[in-house]
């Protein structure tokens, strides 16, 4: 298998898994699995004006996440009723946009043979950017996770940290398009978590876990996908199914 698939993987497997303890500890599950959705019309564009698919799905989920941030500030509609629309609306975009099947099929499952030299760079810069930023603010996110009026109480900017938060969700699903596709890269923000939650005690052995499954979960895909001759999103996805299941044995 090529290396740069390889890289690419690992990379987007660890900054998912980081970033998605947050995502299982504030309960955005949902939420990050439909915001994976919203990637679909620039991704859509950026094949119509010939650009890398990453900076069209950036560029839609970043205009989706800074506009839930200001409607759940701005008005009294739940932040889930707020992402339900923007999933509705960039489906039916997408769907529009789309001018084939094959297209629409990549989109929405990933395609590993369209991985470039281009996409290991961006993998790593930005994947590490990912990692380095929710490191830096690790402490604050956790704060603002457990008890939000204490937070605000002790000077934490909440509310910026929210959106930071959001941001950086969208980039790590834009990263993440063509290894998972639109319909399973929120599975891989929160299978190595809830695995990791499973089967430890503390804040800290529960982020370590989640990059150690973040890691595993990826290379058993690969692995799944070499021997069966499967999609390799599906085998990913299937792999932390099963890894689940075992952790919830006591």
């Amino acid at each position: 298998m090529d290396i740069n698939v390889i890289i690419v993987s690992l990379m987007v497997g660890i900054a998912a898994s980081i970033l998605g303890v947050f995502i299982i500890l504030k309960r955005l599950a949902l939420v990050s699995d439909v915001l994976s959705h919203v990637a679909l019309p620039g991704m859509a564009l950026s094949l119509f004006f010939g650009v890398n698919a990453f900076f069209g799905a950036f560029a839609a989920l970043l205009l989706a996440v800074v506009g839930i941030y200001f409607l759940e500030k701005r008005s009294k509609i739940s932040l889930e009723t707020i992402v339900g629309i923007f999933f509705t609306m960039s489906l039916a975009l997408g769907m529009v946009f789309f001018d084939n099947a094959e297209a629409l099929a990549e989109g929405l499952f990933g395609n590993i043979e369209s991985i470039t030299q281009f996409d290991l760079y961006m993998a790593l810069a930005v994947g590490g950017f990912i990692i380095f930023i929710t490191l830096i603010f690790f402490r604050n996110f956790a704060h603002t996770t457990f008890s939000k009026e204490l937070a605000q109480s002790e000077g934490f900017p909440v509310k910026k940290l929210n959106l930071i938060f959001l941001i950086l969700l969208a980039g790590v699903i834009a990263l993440g398009i063509k290894v998972a596709g639109t319909l399973l890269m929120g599975a891989l923000t929160i299978l190595p978590v809830s695995i990791a939650k499973n089967i430890s005690g503390s804040l800290r052995m529960m982020t370590v876990l989640s990059v150690f499954f973040g890691i595993l979960l990826v290379v058993l895909g690969l692995l799944a996908s070499s021997f069966f001759q499967i999609p390799l999103s599906a085998a990913i996805i299937l792999s932390g199914g099963v890894l689940f299941a075992i952790s919830l044995i006591k």
